[in-house]
């Protein structure tokens, strides 16, 4: 019986483990080094966390790597300028305040000094001989965007385990000639490349004057998850604009025999846009990308404007301290931008909407919030808390006596459906479909039942319980910390 159920998820806590655990690698953020995390990072960085967490609580080994973009021609020019402006770069370190304005400086003098490029060029092949000068230069300017990439993956509470370009370079030639000893390599106008059944566009696995490129990592990447690290499954999260890239990129290591369904599975998790609310690609004032930690800020500052205003209103929120306001604005603001993102049909472009985003009343992670810590102030009323309830759920009964009790107790066995469901269709928003009904079907029960002085207090304290549980799970799979007096 759908109670007995209930009670076992209050008494046993809410586990779902997978039938076979996997080894899943989840390819998610992977910024460019010397260039800012802007809004187009948003998306993959907050649905690659959720997905993370939910094959993790299904008890597989999931791998979260960050493929940061840190190898490249970019870094001869960087290295280049880093040398003449700091001439004793080797001896004194400089501070160089934002990178991303150093970059854009390097790049104003690469694309009109001849001798600039030149040197530039020079250092990308000393780079990838490894040598010594250029190679620490290297690592400092990767270090100072290593840096200012923690700053908002701290803020998020998104672990991430940084593996870059540069770290597959040393596999690409191995690679390269193992596809040739295989005879899937082709010469096309001096290039090697693969072509893939049914795609008239190639790989390029070298270029023709010897160089590597995006796809030449990506083979040697793709191969060394599936060889080195027997990855069982690989999720890659990135815009959808790259879905044929990575549809050749999965079918060439298919064709190398690294990827054999069905003992191994690839995704690629494609993305729409995060446009402005006019329907636009979402820009500064300015008409630049809006970078990532503005968007926090301003979710934050008016996550606190929300806060003060209702002070009077609320003797809970009158009775916090600054700090304690500031930090309750801060979990808001970060919540409110992970549920907003994570509620869309990842594969739709949406736009992005700061007074949609906050709204109390709507399908919000601030509704979900104020459920939530309505619902943990009915336990206080009754005397008893979280850790109470779940005591007293070990000898308990629940008496379904009302539409609205049988409503919520069926939304909230749905869990392990939709956990299973996403592992096939990886489409998170259907999370959040049922943590927004629970919070509603929860509301329409205790405004129709009377709990606390009721005949069926225990029984309907144990549905307050559960729904409480129930939400606390799944505002962790989706990153976010909820709040007991809001």
């Amino acid at each position: 019986m759908m109670e007995e159920e209930l009670l076992k998820v209050l008494v046993n806590g809410i586990a779902y483990k997978s039938a076979t655990p996997e080894k899943i690698l989840v390819d998610f953020s992977s910024p460019n080094i010397a260039k800012e995390l802007h809004v187009g990072h948003l998306r993959s960085t907050i649905i690659g966390d959720t997905t993370c967490k939910i094959f993790e609580f299904m008890g597989n080994e999931v791998l979260r790597v960050n493929h940061v973009g840190d190898w490249g021609t970019q870094f001869g020019m960087l290295t280049a300028s880093l040398f003449d402006e700091y001439p004793d770069f080797m001896d004194k370190k400089p501070n160089l305040g934002e990178l991303k304005l150093f970059y854009q400086k390097s790049k104003e003098r690469f694309d009109k000094d001849e001798e600039f490029k030149k040197k530039s060029h020079e250092n990308v092949v000393k780079l990838q001989g490894g040598d010594p000068k250029i190679t620490e230069a290297w690592k400092y300017l990767c270090d100072i965007s290593r840096k200012e990439f923690q700053l908002i993956y701290d803020r998020l509470d998104i672990k991430l385990q940084e593996v870059g370009e540069s770290f597959y370079n040393p596999f690409i030639p191995s690679t390269i000639k193992f596809l040739e000893d295989k005879g899937i390599i082709k010469i096309d106008k001096g290039a090697k490349v693969i072509f893939v059944p049914k795609q008239k566009t190639p790989l390029i696995a070298q270029k023709t004057d010897g160089g590597y490129s995006y796809d030449s990592t990506d083979l040697a990447a793709i191969r060394y998850r599936f060889m080195d690290l027997k990855c069982n499954r690989l999720i890659y999260v990135t815009d959808i604009g790259q879905e044929l890239h990575f549809k050749l990129i999965f079918e060439a290591a298919k064709m190398a025999g690294w990827h054999i369904p069905p003992k191994t599975r690839t995704d690629h998790m494609g993305f729409g846009l995060v446009l402005g609310e006019d329907g636009k690609k979402i820009k500064t004032r300015e008409g630049k990308s809006e970078k990532f930690m503005d968007l926090l800020d301003e979710a934050a500052d008016r996550a606190y404007k929300q806060l003060a205003e209702r002070k009077k209103e609320s003797s809970a929120i009158a009775a916090l301290s600054e700090e304690e306001l500031k930090q309750s604005a801060e979990r808001i603001g970060m919540a409110s931008i992970k549920y907003f993102d994570l509620k869309q049909n990842r594969i739709s472009n949406y736009p992005f909407s700061y007074t949609k985003m906050l709204d109390p009343k709507g399908d919000t992670a601030l509704y979900l919030l104020y459920a939530y810590a309505r619902l943990d102030s009915i336990l206080r009323k009754a005397g008893i808390d979280q850790a109470k309830a779940l005591d007293m759920a070990k000898t308990a009964k629940i008496k379904i006596t009302h539409e609205k009790e049988r409503k919520l107790i069926v939304e909230i066995l749905q869990f392990p459906e939709v956990l299973d469901t996403f592992t096939q269709e990886l489409l998170p928003h259907k999370l959040c479909t049922l943590i927004y009904n629970i919070a509603s079907y929860v509301g329409e029960f205790y405004e129709s039942c009377k709990v606390i002085g009721s005949p069926e207090q225990d029984s309907r304290l144990m549905l307050i319980a559960a729904s409480l549980q129930m939400m606390k799970c799944i505002f962790n799979l989706l990153g976010i910390e909820p709040l007991n007096k809001i």
